[in-house]
């Protein structure tokens, strides 16, 4: 993929990141204004809230597995020779797809099963529809892993803090 195209894709995932958390953010200060000054609040604020938490999560989770802050095991790569890190850095980004890719699959089970026997969510809305962040943002993370596997490995010595 042109680098071009990339760099839009990351500013689009950076930018719904942002979007995401400034509409969290307004959404609580919201209720708590309603609540401190008019005994009052949105019935939908709770629901939605817990429900833009978890997309949050999930993407900043895939925002992570994008530049490698995602949490990893580095100990055995930093005393190995460049073939032997090359080799482990392949096992682990393959098998890092093949969990996430198998959370997609599960995800898109519950989410299915939400719609089988749905439970109102927000004004009537099934509650499977926040969930489909599940097996979309785990179905992203797979393929980022998969791709990463062709990638040069990430120098685990390098420290972002270094000058």
């Amino acid at each position: 993929m042109p680098d071009g195209v990339l760099r839009w894709l990351h500013r689009g995932e950076d930018l719904l990141l942002a979007g995401l958390l400034g509409a969290l953010l307004l959404l609580a200060v919201t209720q708590i204004g309603l609540r401190l000054f008019f005994d009052s609040g949105l019935a939908w604020a709770e629901p939605m809230s817990r429900s833009g938490v978890f997309w949050l999560a999930m993407l900043g989770g895939l925002a992570a597995t994008r530049s490698g802050k995602h949490i990893a095991i580095d100990a055995l790569p930093r005393v190995l020779p460049p073939l032997g890190r090359r080799v482990m850095w392949v096992v682990a980004q393959l098998s890092a797809s093949g969990v996430c890719a198998l959370l997609a699959w599960h995800g898109a089970g519950l989410v299915r099963f939400e719609f089988e026997a749905p439970v109102p969510w927000v004004a009537g809305i099934s509650s499977g529809w926040p969930m489909m962040v599940l097996p979309l943002g785990f179905a992203l993370m797979a393929l980022r892993f998969l791709v990463a596997a062709a990638c040069k490995p990430i120098d685990p010595t390098h420290d972002e803090g270094e000058a």
